[in-house]
Order: C-alpha cells, then structure tokens, then sequence
C-alpha cells in the first residue's frame, strides 16, 4: 500500500470516529468552552470532518508529486485583509483525545506513520506536506518528528562573516533566591 493510502486509511478511521462521537454530542463540552465561537456541537463536526477528508486529499496530491504553486500576482497590494468571520477549530494541543477517545489509536498509528524512513523521507522532499501535518499532528498531540537536517549554507565569496550576536554579561545568581515554585507540604499523617 502506498503512503497516500495509508494515509488515507488512517484518517478516514478517525473520520468515523469523529462523525460517530459527534452524533452522539461528544463536542458539547468543547462547543460550551469559554470564548468558543460554536453554538451549535454538530457545527464542529461537520468542520472536523471536512477538514480531515480535505486533509487526506492534499496528501494524495502532494505525494503524487503535485507541481509547485505559481506565485501569485497581487492586483491591488493596498487591500486591507479581510476579517475571518467563520469559526475555527479549537487550538489547544491534544484536543480532540478527550472527546473522541478513538483517536489516541489514530495518534499511534499516525505517530507510526510518520516515524518511517520513507514517510520523512516524502517529507523532506516535499516541505509543502507540513502545512497538512501540523494541525493534524497538533489535533491529536503528536510532536512532529524534526525534519532532517539541512547542509550549511556557504557564503558568496567576498561577503563578509555576520557579526555574532552581542551576549548578556552574566550574572551570578542571588544568594538565597526563592523558587520559582512552592515546594508542596508532606501530607499530614493520619
């Protein structure tokens, strides 16, 4: 099966997943959150579910070796941005673990995924893919693994060498500073 597949396997497991515990008001709580921008838990649902099958498309198209976006022509620079009136999905990393339990077996497999030579090695060679990884990998509270390590870049002859950077003077710590924390008091015994 080719990565793309795999892919799309994996995703569309948690897909299920999340239009299942989403009929079943998994995403109240989520939805009732202080500064949430959902009234409505099926709101979320839906949007988790469209992303994710959006997400599963862009893989296939990146790791068939889609050609590189032509840069756009701007015809009016001067236009301010436009304000998001749509909502998004919520930020925090891990998230979607505690209201769609089935996705902690989408998070291994997927942490599986990504951990296999040929999936960094896609990776390295498509940096386009991270766009799609990233907020899935945020979603579900994996630590992308660090891409690989590029060569140096060599100067053009006849640049000179940036200067380093100026360092603080060090300070020797204050005698009898507090912690940044308050130790915790034994428990009374009983």
């Amino acid at each position: 099966m080719n990565l793309a597949a795999r892919f799309a396997a994996i995703l569309h497991a948690l897909c299920a997943a999340v239009a299942m515990r989403g009929a079943n008001g998994a995403f109240v709580r989520e939805t009732s959150r202080r500064g949430s921008a959902f009234t409505n838990p099926h709101a979320l649902t839906v949007l988790l579910w469209s992303r994710l099958q959006r997400a599963v498309a862009r893989f296939a198209r990146l790791a068939a070796g889609a050609p590189p976006p032509r840069p756009r022509q701007r015809s009016n620079p001067a236009r301010p941005a436009r304000a998001r009136s749509a909502p998004d999905l919520p930020r925090r990393r891990g998230w979607l673990l505690a209201p769609v339990p089935e996705a902690t077996a989408t998070a291994s497999q997927l942490r599986a995924f990504l951990a296999e030579p040929e999936t960094r090695a896609l990776i390295a060679a498509e940096p386009r893919l991270g766009r799609i990884l990233r907020p899935l990998c945020r979603t579900l509270g994996i630590l992308l693994p660090a891409p690989q390590s590029c060569p140096r870049r060599t100067r053009a002859p006849g640049t000179p060498a940036a200067a380093d950077p100026p360092t603080r003077p060090h300070r020797p710590a204050r005698r009898g500073a507090r912690p940044l924390r308050r130790p915790r008091a034994p428990p009374a015994p009983a």
